[in-house]
């Protein structure tokens, strides 16, 4: 099947913007993303316009949705359950939305979280819905403690080009028609505590630029007692200006250490400023 192998590789605490332009292939990657959760253990989330179409085929793919719904690991909704609940996209609210649904999930034991979110409500002058870039960079934070899978499904065939390389700028990952996820070239942030801060792997680019400075800004403003934000990038394979700008940038916010530098990264962050940074170290990991 086409869309079996777009998704497979995500893991949790992955968020992606999928493009998609294929509506067999949509529904195929929705119900192998949705079903193999309910295997894992996972609570299962799917909120777009078709929840019928989708429980319909996870049914036929031989998932139990009748015992699935009723025990509550299991739940297929129109955008008005989630996004819209007030008939309008109101940001925070959303926001706050998924941080509770995360903290329930957890608390009635589910091994982890994932959601399939059909975006194509955007395109239907929803009030609100021009703030989406930001709501999509801030989401990040749900995600950072490895334990929520998310999937923004974005139709290419309803938005605007320019809007939607905008929205990708605030994800981590992304996905395509001939695309494939690939944790090798997207951005992976997980959130550390001993040292407090963030670890980076895969890429951070100017294709995710958004999502980093989210990510980041956001560990210094829950720092608390914290006196320094460490960021280790010894797994990042990549990095380019955009993103050494986001680190030196966050670096006026407090103290900071970048660690595990490659050479070519302990270069461009020199070349930018790191040696002229206040409260900024930064060490190798070679």
């Amino acid at each position: 099947m086409a869309g079996l192998a777009l998704l497979d590789r995500l893991e949790l605490g992955d968020h992606v913007c999928w493009t998609v332009d294929d509506d067999e292939v949509r529904q195929e990657a929705i119900v192998r993303v949705l079903h193999d959760g309910l295997r894992a253990r996972h609570k299962a989330v799917y909120s777009g316009d078709q929840p019928e179409a989708v429980l319909a085929a996870l049914a036929r793919d031989g998932a139990g949705i009748r015992e699935a719904i009723g025990s509550g690991q299991l739940t297929a909704v129109t955008p008005e359950g989630s996004y819209l609940a007030g008939g309008a996209f109101d940001a925070e609210d959303t926001l706050a939305h998924w941080h509770e649904q995360k903290a329930r999930a957890r608390a009635e034991g589910y091994l982890g979280m994932r959601v399939v979110g059909d975006m194509s409500w955007a395109t239907r002058r929803v009030p609100g819905a021009e703030r989406l870039g930001w709501y999509e960079a801030q989401i990040n934070t749900v995600f950072t403690d490895g334990y929520v899978m998310g999937i923004c499904a974005y139709d290419r065939r309803l938005f605007n080009p320019l809007l939607l390389r905008r929205l990708a700028l605030a994800h981590p990952g992304a996905a395509g028609p001939l695309l494939p996820f690939d944790p090798d070239t997207s951005l992976r942030v997980r959130r550390t505590t001993e040292p407090y801060g963030l670890w980076l792997s895969g890429e951070a680019d100017m294709s995710n630029r958004d999502a980093l400075t989210a990510l980041v800004e956001e560990a210094f403003g829950q720092r608390d007692e914290e006196p320094v934000v460490t960021v280790d990038v010894t797994a990042l394979r990549f990095a380019d200006t955009a993103a050494a700008r986001v680190l030196l940038d966050a670096a006026g916010r407090g103290p900071m250490h970048i660690v595990g530098c490659s050479p070519v990264m302990l270069r461009l962050l020199y070349f930018h400023g790191a040696g002229t940074t206040p409260g900024l170290m930064v060490t190798s990991g070679y």
